[in-house]
C-alpha cells in the first residue's frame, strides 16, 4: 500500500511535524508550491531542506502549478531545484498562467525510470490533439505572459489593500488568488459569499478544505475586479 501526505507551504519550523506523518509505509510525499488554497509556500533553502530529512526512498513529488506568478527571490521552482535529481518528480500544468484550464493538458519532469512507470499505468489518450497543438502555441507567447503576471500583482496587490479596510485579512500576494479570513470581519464568509453570489460572483468556500469562515478569491479581469470592489463597497457601506 501507497501513503502519501500533503504538505502545505510552511515555515521550515513545522517540518518537525510533517516528517512524524512519514512512516515505513510513506512512499511518495506531495508538495504544492505555493500551496493552494492558502498562498503559502517553501523557500528554496526550506524545500532543499525537505528532500534531505526525506528517506531517499521516498519520492518527492513537488507541483509547480503557479511557479509563472512566483517573483519572491526566496522562491525557486523545483524544476530549477531538482532537475538532475531521481527520488524527485515535478509537475507543471499549462491551466494557469496560459489560461488553458478547460483542455486539462500539463506536464511532469523527472526520472526516466518513473516517466516509464508512468506510462504504463496513464490512458493511451489522456491529452488530445487539439490540447497538445493549443499548448504548443501559447510558449511562444512570451507577451501574453508578461502582461498577465504584471496584471496579477497589481490587482492582487490592490486588492488585499481594499480588504484590509474592511478587516478582511489575506496572505501574501503569491499567485492568482487570496485566501480571505473573516474571522476580524463584522460579516461572515458565508454572508458575504451569498451577497456576491446574488450580484453574479462566485467566492469559493473553504470549508472543503477544513477552513472554516473564509473564502478563496482568484483574480480577474480588470472589470470583474472593479465589479467586486464596487459591490463590496455596497454590502459594508449598509
Amino acid at each position: 500500500m501507497i501513503s502519501s501526505h500533503v504538505i502545505d507551504g510552511v515555515a521550515l519550523t513545522k517540518f518537525i511535524y510533517w516528517i512524524k506523518k512519514v512512516n515505513k509505509k510513506t512512499k511518495i510525499v506531495f508538495v504544492a508550491n505555493p500551496n493552494n488554497p492558502t498562498g503559502t509556500y517553501l523557500e528554496k533553502k526550506e524545500l532543499i531542506n525537505l528532500r534531505k530529512k526525506l528517506n531517499k526512498k521516498i519520492l518527492l513529488v513537488v507541483d509547480d502549478a503557479y511557479d509563472e506568478y512566483m517573483k519572491d527571490k526566496k522562491y525557486s521552482s523545483g524544476l530549477k531545484i531538482f532537475k538532475n535529481k531521481k527520488n524527485v518528480f515535478i509537475l507543471r500544468t499549462f491551466s494557469k498562467i496560459y489560461g488553458l484550464a478547460s483542455l486539462r493538458v500539463g506536464w511532469g519532469y523527472g526520472d526516466r525510470k518513473i516517466i516509464d512507470a508512468l506510462n504504463m499505468i496513464k490512458p493511451p489518450f489522456n491529452v488530445n490533439k487539439i490540447a497538445q497543438l493549443c499548448a504548443i502555441e501559447s510558449l511562444k507567447d512570451s507577451k501574453f505572459i508578461t502582461k498577465s503576471v504584471k496584471h496579477n500583482l497589481i490587482w492582487a496587490n490592490k486588492i488585499k489593500k481594499f480588504l484590509n479596510k474592511l478587516n478582511i485579512t489575506t496572505n501574501e500576494v503569491t499567485a492568482n488568488f487570496l485566501l480571505l479570513n473573516f474571522s476580524k470581519c463584522k460579516y461572515s464568509a458565508n454572508y458575504i459569499k451569498k451577497k456576491l453570489e446574488n450580484n453574479g460572483i462566485i467566492l469559493r468556500s473553504m470549508q472543503i478544505y477544513k477552513i472554516n469562515n473564509a473564502l478563496r478569491l482568484t483574480i480577474g479581469s480588470s472589470s470583474a475586479n472593479n465589479k467586486l470592489i464596487r459591490i463590496l463597497n455596497k454590502i459594508f457601506k449598509k
